[in-house]
């Protein structure tokens, strides 16, 4: 399911010009999926989610000329933040984050590309 929805997605958002699917795998019990959607203004989000029976795991990587802009993420570090183990970088501060999904990334990145013009 998650690779599904998670394609889909990415191929009808507005700020999405092109996706790239890297890899995905449909197990019982487990679906991976890792893409590269290049965004209008040139910018890429790099997805990688996996889920399993009662877990998942996800990183939103937003960058532009290689250069971090933010990153959302569950590794299970920084536990000293509010609603560990979700957290965002940004540069090179690590912030308090919530449990995201790619239509709350997409969301935000829509009104940030919107500021910016």
């Amino acid at each position: 399911m998650v690779v599904v929805r998670t394609i889909t997605i990415l191929r009808n958002h507005s700020v999405v010009v092109e996706l790239r699917i890297i890899k995905t795998l449909v197990e019982p019990g487990i679906e991976l999926i890792k893409a590269n959607a290049t965004l209008t203004d040139g910018s890429v989000l790099h997805v990688s989610e996996t889920t399993g029976e009662g877990w998942r795991d996800y990183s939103y990587h937003w960058q532009r000329n290689g250069e971090l802009i933010r990153r959302w993420d569950n590794a299970p570090h920084h536990r000293n933040l509010p609603n560990y183990p979700h957290h965002i970088h940004e540069e090179d501060d690590i912030l308090q984050g919530d449990d995201v999904n790619l239509t709350d990334i997409l969301s935000f990145i829509e009104t940030q590309l919107k500021k910016q013009k």
